[in-house]
């Protein structure tokens, strides 16, 4: 499970949207829930329109239930144009995670917002010559990123340059392909935070993989087999396929996800389905999606479960 937490609700919905085209459960949220099975969990608050010292406290608390929950990995949803209480913020939330670092990334080039040389450009415009300088709460009198921030202690780096130990770094993003490179710095220890694209980057990333089963008397049983093993393998790869008698499949699968994590279980051939979730223990079933004629995504416990009647035809962008 990941773990968003954002400044304000408008940035958490962004950021659930991000979650569902990364084909993740999510789910938007006020409050820390005592548990959550799905696979994006983002907290809204509104911290952003409070006084600093409320915004503190509200993330020291939320930053402590998420942790509570065990997340992969939390993010820190921020303002891209930087406005609200961000280092503060960002402060209260490495120490509760006891962690040392965090890596800022809030620049986001698909909506013309980049960061060079220090200075932040709305479409090639410094950001103070903009519309945001008469922001009513916080308006932005200069492009300088650490005036913005209002904390001369931020280090600003460029890609390539070497990251201090600890403190926060923001990062300077021109590109998409930024991103992307921003993306793979992710180490241990560190707080990953900014804007969707930064966000968007990063699920990009860590996809998880997709197993495909199949007991339809349909399927071409060249394409797959029953090793498990090898299965697994695959899976580490992004996508595997398996293929035999349902009694066999539902045996296998059990023991492939008990070795490693999907993000979608996608069976062919109803009476397959359900020896499988039966197996699986799985009682309940949310329909999310119709990709096609009888071809619907549900969410289960923890992963997608999609099915397809052996006879029907594979819809677009979801085949073998």
């Amino acid at each position: 499970m990941i773990a968003v937490i954002a400044d304000d609700l408008t940035g958490a919905a962004e950021l659930g949207g991000v979650g569902l085209r990364h084909g993740l459960m999510t789910e938007v949220r006020r409050t820390v829930p005592a548990v959550f099975d799905g696979g994006l969990l983002v907290i809204a608050t509104d911290t952003r329109s409070g006084p600093v010292g409320a915004a503190v406290a509200e993330m020291r608390s939320i930053t402590a239930g998420v942790l509570g929950l065990g997340p992969e990995w939390v993010y820190k949803k921020t303002d891209s144009v930087l406005r609200g209480h961000v280092v503060a913020e960002l402060r209260a939330q490495m120490e509760v995670l006891g962690m040392g670092r965090a890596l800022l990334i809030p620049a986001n080039p698909i909506l013309g917002r980049t960061i060079v040389d220090g200075h932040y450009f709305l479409n090639g415009v410094p950001v103070n010559e903009s519309s945001f300088a008469t922001d009513p709460d916080f308006p932005v009198r200069s492009s300088d990123v650490r005036e913005m921030l209002g904390d001369a202690s931020v280090v600003v780096r460029r890609l390539g340059e070497e990251l201090p130990d600890s403190g926060i770094v923001l990062g300077e993003v021109a590109s998409v392909d930024d991103l992307a490179a921003w993306a793979r710095v992710f180490g241990p220890g560190m707080l990953l935070a900014g804007a969707s694209g930064f966000f968007d980057a990063l699920l990009s990333m860590r996809r998880l993989p997709v197993l495909y089963v199949s007991g339809s008397t349909y399927w071409a049983n060249e394409q797959g087999s029953l090793d498990v093993g090898r299965a697994v393998e695959m899976l580490r790869g992004g996508k595997a396929v398996i293929a035999g008698r349902k009694e066999d499949l539902a045996d296998a699968v059990e023991i492939i996800l008990s070795r490693v994590s999907v993000g979608e279980l996608v069976i062919e051939g109803g009476s397959t389905a359900y020896a499988i979730l039966e197996r699986l223990g799985i009682e309940r079933l949310v329909p999310e999606r119709e990709l096609a004629p009888g071809v619907v995504r549900m969410r289960a416990a923890g992963f997608y479960v999609t099915v397809k009647p052996g006879s029907y035809p594979w819809p677009d962008g979801l085949s073998y």
